[in-house]
């Protein structure tokens, strides 16, 4: 039989990134180390693939029901500390003043994390003087004003960007995408390597605009009342469809934004290393035996 000399090296890192999330969700490194811990204490193991056979589906289930309890039940501690060579892959979502942009930031100096803001990465890729297919498609999208290509194109630029080796090593922050459900469902179930922490940041509006126009020191769009206006309006028009969905996954995390900036910040952080993490849907294929 012949082997291939040549590998797409896209191709391969794509398989990797899938293969990589596979392990993440059902935690097989968890699995491994429990093996590995019981087999080294265990007495009379003659035969260490017996006893992995016998043993390994117990300390599976034992790990991802202890997990799915947890979650359920909303229970913190440390003894629920993520492993050591755990990657975070963050979204952070809320309403314009929601504090998005300054708490991605400290996240990812905490965590040594990929900034990625998904308006930049459009800019950026319209403005390049070598547009790929994405790039072409986005800027069609935009001369059309059709907003379902123009998620499309944007939805396809940042699961590329997410795919580089750089991503897939260090972990990263994502802002302003999605904006609504269908690019929610895009994220989840479409990207290969899809968000472990969905942080939806909660504030009146009221309190969002005045934060917005007293932190705007110098002149800009976002500072016009007009340009606001349209921003909060798109966001009222699509947050209850896509709350409505974010509910049922168990990587959302909400957030009061609506306290001191301090305060916040330690909420998520203890979020996101306390809270035991299950990926996927609440019902459906989290009832799914093991």
């Amino acid at each position: 039989m012949s082997l291939p000399t040549n590998f797409d090296r896209s191709m391969l890192i794509e398989y990797s990134a899938a293969f990589m999330y596979y392990i993440e969700k059902h935690m097989l490194m968890e699995v491994m180390s429990r093996i590995l811990a019981e087999i080294s204490v265990a007495d009379g193991v003659t035969d260490i693939r017996r006893w992995m056979g016998e043993n390994i589906r117990r300390i599976g289930v034992e790990i991802y029901t202890q997990s799915l309890d947890a979650f359920h039940r909303g229970v913190k501690g440390d003894f629920y500390q993520l492993p050591a060579n755990f990657y975070h892959r963050i979204v952070l979502h809320g309403k314009p003043g929601s504090g998005r942009r300054s708490l991605a930031h400290v996240l990812a100096q905490r965590w040594d994390l990929l900034i990625l803001d998904a308006n930049v990465l459009a800019y950026h890729s319209i403005n390049s003087r070598d547009q790929d297919e994405y790039s072409k498609l986005l800027q069609e999208a935009i001369e059309k004003d059709c907003v379902y290509k123009r998620s499309q194109a944007v939805g396809n630029l940042i699961q590329q960007r997410l795919l580089r080796e750089d991503a897939l090593h260090r972990g990263w922050i994502l802002i302003n995408y999605p904006n609504n459900k269908c690019e929610a469902e895009e994220l989840f179930e479409g990207f290969t390597v899809p968000p472990n922490r969905f942080v939806f940041l909660q504030i009146d509006e009221r309190m969002s605009r005045m934060r917005i126009l007293l932190n705007s020191y110098s002149p800009g769009p976002q500072a016009h009342i007009s340009f606001l206006d349209r921003q909060m309006a798109q966001f009222r028009k699509s947050e209850p469809a896509l709350n409505s969905y974010l509910s049922q996954r168990r990587e959302v995390v909400y957030v009061d934004a609506s306290p001191c900036f301090e305060q916040v910040k330690c909420e998520i952080i203890s979020q996101l290393t306390k809270t035991p993490y299950v990926l996927g849907k609440k019902y459906g294929e989290a009832n799914a035996k093991i």
